[in-house]
């Protein structure tokens, strides 16, 4: 019986709708725009569901993606960073024989378009005697904004 209903209904407005538009030259258009729905209609009540029409749950589910995007994004564009800066200084360094074991970049993210380098960390190895000199050679070429601060393993 609900399938009849639907059908009635969705003919009677249909009906309504065609003769509300009026004749111009997007008659065509109306037309196929009005059959189209005429015939989601039909199949919906003939497979026996109804389009799900919540907004509410459209918008968590919208809401949720936007912020695993988001994070994604974030997460991305911190390594680009990371992996750039990383890549900046052992140039430098390597330019000048100063070959570091390790380099730690920290980052923060504030915000959709706001990330900060705040603090470069270099781990020279335990016979180096290049701290002062790497010192320098970074306070020339990084702003002043950026703590570096070097150890040795």
């Amino acid at each position: 019986m609900n399938f009849l209903s639907t059908i009635c209904v969705a003919s009677i407005a249909a009906a309504l709708f065609k003769i509300i538009v009026p004749e111009n030259k997007f008659t065509k258009q109306m037309s196929v725009l009005i059959a189209g729905v005429f015939l989601l209609i039909v199949i919906t009540a003939f497979a026996g569901t109804r389009p799900d029409l919540d907004i509410s749950s459209f918008e968590e589910m919208s809401e949720d993606k936007i912020n695993d995007f988001s994070s994604d994004v974030n997460e991305q564009l911190k390594n680009e960073v990371c992996a750039g800066m990383e890549e900046k200084i052992r140039d430098i360094l390597s330019q000048n024989g100063i070959y570091p074991e390790q380099i730690h970049v920290i980052v923060n993210i504030s915000g959709l378009y706001g990330i900060d380098i705040t603090e470069i960390r270099i781990v020279l190895g335990e016979n180096s005697s290049d701290e002062i000199r790497t010192a320098e050679l970074l306070k020339n070429e990084i702003s002043e904004d950026i703590k570096i601060m070097i150890s040795k393993r």
